[in-house]
């Protein structure tokens, strides 16, 4: 039971923290990679600064689509609920 009206926005829950979370592992993923590689190659610091680079790329690839994901979910402002007529009612 609520006690009270609903929100406008809709309650995202933990997906949001999650997918800032899961943006930030990839590029710590990418330099965790990088450093093992280099340790066992022997070629310190080469692979670790182009994987954390390729890391960040896919990171911030990563939070620009979650960004377009929930641009789409916005509801427009004025957009209401179609009951404000218009050029075609």
């Amino acid at each position: 039971m609520s006690a009270g009206p609903p929100s406008a926005e809709p309650n995202r829950g933990p997906s949001m923290p999650l997918g800032f979370l899961m943006a930030g592992s990839e590029m710590a993923t990418f330099s965790v990679v990088g450093l093992i590689l280099d340790y066992y190659l022997g070629t310190m610091p080469g692979f670790t600064i182009g994987l954390t680079l390729l890391g960040l790329v896919a990171s911030f690839f990563h939070l620009m689509q979650m960004a377009k994901v929930i641009a789409r979910k916005k509801p427009k402002p004025g957009s209401g609920d179609g009951a404000t007529g218009g050029a075609g009612a």
